[in-house]
């Protein structure tokens, strides 16, 4: 079946790529409609549908880019998190400069 169990960190991830298209994909549409109306109002096509459009993409990339850093650090944190967990205690005195023999 498509829907396997699958641990909470693999629908975090989906639920992430997804909302960083959405947010791609509005951002661009936001722009092509802004810019329409721009040019249908002051008279300015295609000018201002390009100027707008284009601004929308780079938003939505601005975004996207954001929300990648975001994860990667996120995943970083988790990384080291679990990275000092499985490092194991040492015993007082087996550490440089603590006196050991």
């Amino acid at each position: 079946m498509i829907f396997k169990k699958r641990d909470k960190g693999t629908w975090d991830g989906i639920e992430k790529a997804a909302v960083m298209g959405t947010n791609f994909v509005a951002h661009t549409i936001v722009g092509l409609v802004f810019g329409y109306y721009c040019d249908k109002w002051f008279h300015t096509a295609p000018w201002g549908l390009l100027f707008w459009l284009i601004l929308g993409i780079i938003a939505g990339f601005r975004v996207m880019y954001l929300d990648a850093m975001k994860m990667s650090k996120t995943q970083d944190l988790n990384l080291s998190g679990q990275a000092a967990q499985e490092k194991p205690e040492g015993k007082p005195g087996d550490g440089p400069g603590d006196g050991g023999a």
